[in-house]
């Protein structure tokens, strides 16, 4: 088992431990007709299962690593076997689907990783009027977490990390443009002013914030404007 692969199933394991994140999702969305689900950034596609399960909607995950599927194909097909679920490999920033597609997008902490303004507008596309965008994100809260652990932990590296990141998003804050070298840093932390601000551009508004539990890592759903064909 790869490196990746003991990644995506431990995440996996985690979301099964708790069912409150299932719940949320679909609390999150209640009222929505949903029939077609996109997860980008997938990992196993465990953020799926609560809209595909016993067969209730299709799902389609998406995520850069070629192992991409190899782990939740298995999981889906022993533990969701009616789940129709399908994996590709693909960015967010060049997303493989025609525009309004998705009913509902998910996207959990991988924006931070990403190039912001060519993954929304992505994401945004494939989303049809009036479909949820369900977003959780690292404010700059978690890399100033991260810094104040490397400090007592005597953890240079996670020091040096965490403050490159938190310059690319003070300058991304600043300027409206994202750092895309590695000084300070491709990595980015969001807001939700920042987010306010991106979002608006391409169609989309933040219905409201999520009770997460961490401000480190906010949650939101986010809904894109125009009536459902």
């Amino acid at each position: 088992m790869t490196e990746y692969e003991s990644y995506v199933l431990r995440e996996w394991e985690l979301f099964m431990a708790d069912p409150r994140r299932a719940s949320a999702s679909l609390e999150a969305v209640k009222g929505l007709e949903v029939r077609r689900v996109l997860d980008v950034g997938c990992g196993a596609g465990q953020e799926l299962l609560p809209f595909v399960a016993e067969g209730r909607a299709t799902g389609v995950g998406v995520d850069i690593a070629a192992e991409v599927g190899r782990t939740g194909r298995e999981l889906f097909s022993r533990q969701a076997p009616q789940a129709r679920v399908s994996f590709a490999q693909a960015t967010a920033e060049a997303l493989p689907f025609l525009p309004e597609s998705f009913d509902v997008v998910v996207c959990r902490v991988a924006l931070p990783y990403m190039d912001n303004a060519r993954a929304l507008s992505e994401m945004a596309r494939v989303l049809r009027p009036g479909g949820a965008f369900l977003l959780k994100i690292h404010h700059a809260r978690f890399y100033l977490r991260k810094l104040g652990g490397g400090l007592k932990g005597l953890r240079p590296l996670s020091m040096l990390h965490a403050l490159r990141v938190l310059t690319a998003g003070a300058i991304y804050h600043m300027t409206r443009r994202q750092p895309r070298t590695r000084l300070p840093s491709t990595e980015t932390f969001q807001s939700a002013w920042l987010l306010r601000r991106e979002l608006s551009r391409r169609g989309l508004f933040i219905e409201r914030q999520l009770e997460d539990g961490d401000r480190a890592t906010p949650s939101f759903v986010i809904i894109k404007e125009g009536e459902a064909p």
